[in-house]
């Protein structure tokens, strides 16, 4: 059995839509699937599906010099503000020129927390892991840009809010980061904000995107999209 610190805050809303259950190889509790990977990713090619990916590692850094900290960690870091930046195992966004959020795979995270830590020593920077403290829904589909701007009041169209884009704003009335990684041609966000409220950020969504046909998505299918 996981320990509680593994358990996503959105497990009860996706056990209540029949999730069957899976265990990640760092001991997260994820929702395998929900209504057969096949069957998931068509909705996410025609409509829009929404994911929970509150296992992937979240760090916050603080203070100036941040740039210098992300280049020299991993020799690439976002040169303006709402921008973000992608390796294979990262994805780190600029949010204020003190302020930057890192994305780390499971596999990855503690390699990298390690890292940033030593690069950070000698530094005005300073790095919280807030992993365990924040939700993580991914949002994706042709239908997902219209879907989020029906909860917030961003204009989510391509033009407007193109990939490798990532901004703090109020999503149903909560402070949260949107981040929008596209998974190939498919339009593809992350939202990321306080755990308590992760629960209620998901049903908030499902019923949003009920005009739009959205369904979960489950992890077996996340990973098919991510090719």
């Amino acid at each position: 059995m996981a320990t509680p610190f593994l358990t996503s805050p959105l497990e009860t809303a996706w056990l209540h839509l029949g999730a069957t259950m899976m265990q990640s190889d760092g001991g997260w509790r994820l929702p395998a699937s929900f209504a057969g990977a096949d069957a998931e990713v068509k909705v996410a090619r025609q409509a829009a599906v929404i994911g929970d990916e509150s296992w992937r590692g979240k760090l916050l850094l603080q203070g100036d010099g941040i740039g210098q900290v992300l280049q020299q960690t991993f020799d690439a870091a976002p040169e303006l503000v709402g921008r973000v930046v992608r390796t294979d195992s990262v994805e780190t966004a600029l949010l204020r020129p003190d302020l930057a959020h890192v994305g780390t795979t499971e596999a990855s995270h503690m390699e990298n927390l390690a890292t940033l830590t030593t690069s950070c020593e000698a530094t005005p920077v300073t790095m919280t892991d807030v992993t365990h403290g924040r939700f993580e829904i991914r949002v994706v589909g042709p239908e997902a840009p219209c879907l989020l701007s029906k909860v917030c009041g961003l204009d989510f169209d391509s033009g407007e809010f193109p990939a490798d884009t990532a901004q703090l704003t109020s999503v149903a009335k909560t402070r949260q980061l949107i981040l929008r990684v596209d998974m190939g041609d498919l339009p593809a966000f992350r939202l990321i904000g306080g755990r308590a409220l992760g629960g209620y950020m998901w049903d908030t969504l499902m019923e949003a995107g009920r005009e739009f046909g959205i369904e979960p998505i489950g992890a077996n299918a996340l990973q098919t999209l991510a090719g």
